[in-house]
């Protein structure tokens, strides 16, 4: 293969996360503006398709902001009580992730300064008052915690005290729309190369993410013939398919990756979750189980109802909370009667029994559809999310039971 090609997927792979985030960012802003914390005040819905692999357990906050126009101040309010569990992630243009969350800072309140500072990588292990971001561009993403549809009135009113303080300088005009939908970045052939050239005039990497090489450096600057182009996005985009999930980390049928979104140098990984799970988590705050196959090794097909049994005593072991999410195969939720898209230790009328815990996922709808999950007729997929998972959660020894042919 033509060595400008491999060099040109790299190429692509590595600007991949900077490209989407700026797509998703103009998206966002083009109908909420800029500047501005936007509060949703329902949980998602199959409706929604901006953001790839929603959780249907928490109200978002989101807004965008441009910290070359000065320092931005963070503010959350106490809760109201200690069980409510909050988190605001802050994403760079890279998507690097920093938290200001119940797990750092309590649920006493929080007062934290957002900086640009390229040269200063952020420690996430401690609660700190002042929080470097890497880029100009940082996309705040609060979660709060519903319990259930009664509840969202009083999480509305905590959302109202989450506030950002931008300087007053700070645009709030709405944008243009982005050239083409985040998860469809590699439909764009050779103008890739642009958009990521415009990209990194607003966000140039920090000091410490991996660097482009010469060689690479040069074909951003200087380009190639257009279908040499096209044909590096299009290898790129294979590369980036083909490492499917992601995951580094197998047990019953379930795979895991082992280091959540704390990426490193590993610009495969970086652009792969870019990809699938914009926004996803370090293990420490959210650890997150994909099921590949059930107990016969077959792949997931809703035609056939499974179950999800834990036994007594060994469901997901979280100091926050845990929940088992349905998605379509494009990572979007399943639109179904129920609209249940989520099931977890705070589903209302969930049971339990003498053998522990069983969840039916997929299949026809039962008569009792307490403990059921519903799926499409087809492939899907399902994730196992577990907030503020204890040890045996984050170091990823601990792996759901297998998926069982009811």
């Amino acid at each position: 293969m033509d060595n400008t090609i491999e060099k040109l997927a790299d190429l692509y792979v590595w600007g991949l996360p900077l490209v989407i985030m700026h797509r998703t960012r103009a998206l966002h802003c083009s109908w909420l503006g800029q500047g501005v914390l936007w509060h949703r005040k329902e949980l998602a819905t199959a409706r929604d398709r901006t953001v790839v692999a929603p959780n249907n357990d928490t109200l978002y906050s989101t807004g965008w902001y441009d910290l070359s126009c000065g320092d931005l101040r963070l503010d959350v309010p106490p809760m109201d009580h200690p069980d409510r569990y909050w988190s605001v992630m802050l994403l760079d243009a890279f998507t690097h992730v920093a938290y200001v969350s119940r797990r750092l800072y309590g649920v006493n309140g929080a007062s934290v300064v957002l900086t640009y500072d390229p040269s200063v990588e952020q420690n996430h292990a401690i609660a700190a008052d002042k929080i470097a971001i890497g880029t100009p561009t940082v996309w705040v993403l609060g979660r709060t915690l519903v319990d259930g549809p009664e509840d969202l009135d009083q999480v509305g009113a905590i959302q109202e005290k989450i506030t950002v303080t931008a300087p007053s300088n700070h645009p709030s005009d709405p944008t243009g729309g982005p050239p083409g939908r985040p998860d469809e970045v590699h439909t764009a052939g050779a103008l890739f190369f642009d958009e990521l050239r415009q990209a990194l005039k607003i966000d140039p990497p920090a000091d410490w993410h991996p660097r482009l090489t010469s060689e690479q450096q040069d074909l951003l600057d200087n380009g190639a013939a257009s279908e040499t182009l096209e044909a590096g996005v299009s290898l790129g985009h294979s590369r980036v398919q083909d490492m499917g999930s992601g995951f580094d980390k197998f047990k019953n049928g379930w795979g895991t990756r082992s280091n959540g979104t704390q990426f490193g140098d590993d610009i495969n990984l970086r652009a792969n979750c870019a990809q699938f799970t914009l926004a996803g988590h370090h293990r420490v705050e959210n650890a997150a189980y994909g099921a590949l196959q059930d107990k016969t090794g077959e792949p997931l097909d809703g035609s056939h109802p499974l179950t999800l049994h834990f036994p007594p005593e060994e469901e997901p072991s979280a100091k926050a909370f845990w929940s088992l999410t349905v998605y379509e195969p494009d990572m979007f939720f399943y639109d179904n009667p129920l609209d249940r898209h989520s099931i977890g230790d705070r589903t209302p009328g969930l049971k339990h029994n003498a053998d522990g815990l069983k969840i039916i996922i997929g299949g026809n709808r039962p008569e009792d559809i307490s403990n059921w999950l519903p799926a499409p007729a087809g492939p899907y997929r399902i994730h196992l999310r577990i907030y503020e998972g204890r040890q045996a959660v984050v170091d990823a020894t601990w792996f759901p039971p297998s998926l069982r042919r009811s």
